[in-house]
């Protein structure tokens, strides 16, 4: 086939293609702006269940549900040591404390995950006491339904407020999609109720261990509140500066690449519904906000 004519048919071709893919993203457009809006958010949070995350439509935020798969996972120093790799850049807090023979955890986070603003707070325990240089290897059990704390998250970024949210499971978390923020440009304002007196004062002492003044922790009865700006507690490695900031520069991108691909839409649930009609595996991709493996689910 000469040369003349290759052309003139790979052009065609190109065209055919875009003509089609015009087509579909129209045909998408207008189902998705058909729909109601709780007819969108009901189905939205219908997708959501397979990658462990509910839709909350008044803030505009995802959340880790309480039966989460992530749950069995339970959490060990490796899932941090990991988060670069898996596009995540955080600061956080992993506050270690003793109380009725186990070694209890509470690790706070927040930061860039993915094109995923966030902040989270985890709850776990081991089964019995763990020696302090025992930690870095034990992979601790999230908390069962009766041993949850009431915990409530407050995230502020740079300009404004992005998030707050009040629950009482053992992960408790908030993800704004398609913005971007350096974990240094954002306070977390934590505060969790315990039990009893024993517990509170077991945590808030594992604080004052971390560097936490007693001045920076405002206690009340069986209630404690912070500000988590920088952490305190020794990093599990040397930062990877480089690293850090490639990942930052990439997550930055792909916030941007979101927004202009999921353009006219404004609110996540549409520009969510809009890429699973037309791009159902980048869908996919992009609600692995804390996956370790991928979850596959037939389009509706």
């Amino acid at each position: 086939m000469s040369m003349y004519l290759l052309i003139p048919i790979i052009i065609v071709l190109f065209f055919v293609l875009f003509l089609s893919y015009y087509h579909r993203k129209k045909q998408a457009v207008q189902k998705v702006g058909r729909m109601s809006y709780a007819w969108k958010c009901d189905l939205l949070n219908e997708l959501a269940v397979p990658f462990g995350f509910s839709y909350q439509f008044v803030q505009d935020i995802f959340t880790f549900r309480d039966d989460a798969w992530q749950k069995e996972f339970g959490y060990g120093e490796f899932y941090d040591l990991n988060a670069l790799s898996m596009h995540m850049i955080l600061d956080c807090e992993p506050v270690y404390f003793n109380y009725h023979g186990k070694t209890w955890l509470i690790e706070f986070c927040k930061g860039q995950y993915g094109i995923n603003t966030g902040a989270e707070a985890g709850i776990y325990h081991a089964d019995s006491v763990v020696p302090p240089a025992l930690r870095p290897q034990t992979v601790f059990t999230a908390a069962a339904e009766d041993e949850v704390l009431p915990v409530k998250l407050r995230l502020t970024g740079p300009d404004c407020p992005l998030f707050s949210i009040s629950q009482k499971q053992w992960r408790v978390s908030g993800f704004v999609m398609g913005t971007f923020t350096a974990p240094e440009d954002l306070i977390l304002e934590a505060t969790v109720t315990f039990p009893d007196p024993d517990m509170c004062t077991a945590f808030t002492r594992a604080m004052n261990g971390l560097g936490y003044k007693s001045s920076e922790l405002l206690t009340y009865q069986n209630t404690v509140q912070f500000y988590f700006t920088r952490p305190k507690s020794a990093p599990l490695m040397a930062p990877d500066v480089f690293l850090e900031k490639y990942r930052l520069l990439q997550g930055d991108i792909f916030c941007e690449l979101f927004l202009w691909l999921t353009n006219p839409f404004f609110t996540t649930v549409d520009r969510l519904l809009y890429l699973y009609y037309t791009h159902p595996c980048l869908f996919e991709r992009i609600l692995c906000i804390r996956m370790f493996q991928k979850h596959r689910r037939k389009r509706q």
